[in-house]
């Protein structure tokens, strides 16, 4: 638990001293939100939400969609430390793999929930989504429930491949990917009858269901319950096979 510790203070301390990659990431989507918020405010009526302005869908979808490529940044955070030789460093410490791996994961889930948060915040103030009877206690938990999963399958990714170039496919298909078969770019109902199959088999899917939940049928905590156990349940497995693949004397490539 020490060495976990110390790994977090050291994450967040190179965040602090190099916050743009957030920067930009926060402000990326709240370019595109009022770009598709019509178009998906005439798609929600369309599917029987009278009323919904159209933020209730693109305000999370933008947030599930560029949350993936913000959880891309605990993966690289495995291949900056080799890259700078200061990975020798740390397996020299009384860190044992295991707590190498979760002094990565766990400040970058507290980074991720936060970055959700504050987008949802500018969604609101910029586009005038409300909770309409929702719980923010059920949304907050769903932020949480997504951050575990998506950080899970990037340090599971990080741990199995050997280059950078290999993590950074893996971030930017997987979130077009997931993003898209998940209901983030449409809702899911107006998917292709194949891709509403396949669906479910994606972090974003039951992230967008939570948030689907509170924002457009003004659900509770009681409503989130089976996307947050199914999100939780996947980080479990995901956390399970990345710390048996992990090798810390296995060398990255973080230039080439």
């Amino acid at each position: 638990m020490r060495a976990t510790l110390a790994m977090t203070k050291v994450q967040l301390r190179i965040l602090r001293n190099d916050p743009w990659f957030l920067v930009i990431m926060f402000g990326m989507p709240l370019v595109v939100m009022p770009l598709f918020k019509q178009t998906m405010g005439l798609s929600l009526v369309a599917s029987g939400f009278e009323g919904a302005s159209g933020a209730e869908q693109v305000v999370p979808g933008q947030v599930v969609l560029f949350g993936f490529f913000v959880g891309g940044s605990a993966g690289f955070s495995i291949f900056r430390e080799h890259g700078w030789k200061t990975w020798d460093r740390l397996r020299a410490s009384s860190a044992s793999p295991v707590s190498l791996l979760a002094g990565i994961a766990i400040p970058w889930i507290m980074i991720h929930v936060a970055y959700q948060a504050v987008l949802f915040l500018a969604g609101g103030l910029a586009l005038g989504l409300r909770f309409n009877g929702g719980s923010p206690v059920a949304a907050l938990l769903t932020m949480f429930g997504y951050s575990v999963v998506v950080i899970s399958l990037i340090m599971l990714a990080a741990s199995s491949f050997r280059t950078v170039h290999q993590l950074s496919a893996v971030q930017n298909v997987g979130a077009m990917a997931f993003g898209g078969l998940g209901g983030a770019l449409v809702p899911h109902d107006q998917l292709p009858g194949w891709a509403q199959a396949v669906a479910p088999f994606t972090p974003a899917y039951w992230a967008m269901d939570g948030f689907r939940s509170v924002f457009l049928e003004a659900g509770g905590i009681d409503d989130v319950l089976v996307p947050l156990a199914v999100m939780l349940g996947a980080g479990a497995v995901l956390s399970a096979l990345a710390a048996r693949r992990f090798r810390a004397d296995e060398t990255k490539e973080f230039f080439a």
